[in-house]
């Protein structure tokens, strides 16, 4: 028995309630969360992200049917990466298909990576981390509002627009650790599994998981869960 307990992650061991999710998330922030009612999140200076104490992930994963639409992915992305609770610019975000379902809308790390393609400056304003696969934005270079070539290019639709600055969203995969997945757990329950995961393979992710678009998705979520369509009757 000793030895099946020590399978467990440390994560599960903690309480997993949102409620409890939340009140972490806020302590984290600090005084920070009340600026976010009143005021634009100002971002942390950039830096280098420091090496993950566990094998570096290089891309994401979404159990889309997992998702109950807590959103502790924004929540924990905007935290990280801000120091507030402020989803709007997360790099990752729930999208709600028809009002009914709820869709995680994560960056695929193409190995090919047409956001990066797409770039129009000299030097390239995107970039990967060759350790990480995260993409990352050079903020000094990026033609923000100007351009945004990147965000018509990506194939799964998922690079949103910083309402403060008007670059893009990019997911760096926070250093190979990322934030949203350890929410993500955090927040599961028994049946139901998380539904962000990370691993350092992509399994496929450069095939067909990439073109299925967030109004995809949701689509072939209402079909699966049954859910009713607006006039009530069952799909």
């Amino acid at each position: 028995m000793e030895k099946e307990q020590k399978k467990i992650p440390d994560v599960m061991q903690a309480e997993t309630t949102r409620r409890g999710f939340l009140k972490g998330a806020a302590a984290a922030a600090g005084g920070a969360v009340a600026l976010a009612a009143v005021g634009p999140a100002v971002p942390k200076v950039a830096k280098a992200a420091e090496p993950a104490e566990n094998p570096m992930y290089r891309y994401l994963f979404a159990e889309r049917q997992n998702c109950t639409g807590c959103r502790a992915c924004e929540y924990a992305c905007s935290v990280y990466h801000y120091g507030v609770v402020r989803p709007s610019v997360a790099k990752v975000h729930v999208y709600k298909h028809k009002s009914v379902v709820d869709v995680p809308v994560i960056c695929w790390h193409c190995d090919d990576a047409p956001c990066i393609a797409a770039c129009p400056t000299t030097p390239l304003a995107i970039q990967k981390d060759p350790k990480t696969n995260g993409i990352i934005l050079n903020e000094k270079i990026c033609l923000g509002a100007k351009c945004l070539k990147c965000v018509e290019a990506c194939p799964a639709l998922f690079i949103r627009v910083n309402p403060d600055t008007g670059q893009p969203l990019m997911c760096d995969l926070c250093g190979g650790d990322p934030e949203c997945v350890k929410a993500c757990l955090a927040q599961s329950g028994n049946p139901q599994g998380p539904c962000l995961m990370a691993n350092k393979l992509g399994f496929g992710v450069n095939q067909a998981y990439r073109n299925v678009t967030p109004e995809e998705a949701g689509e072939d979520l209402l079909e699966l869960l049954f859910y009713p369509n607006k006039t009530g009757e069952r799909r």
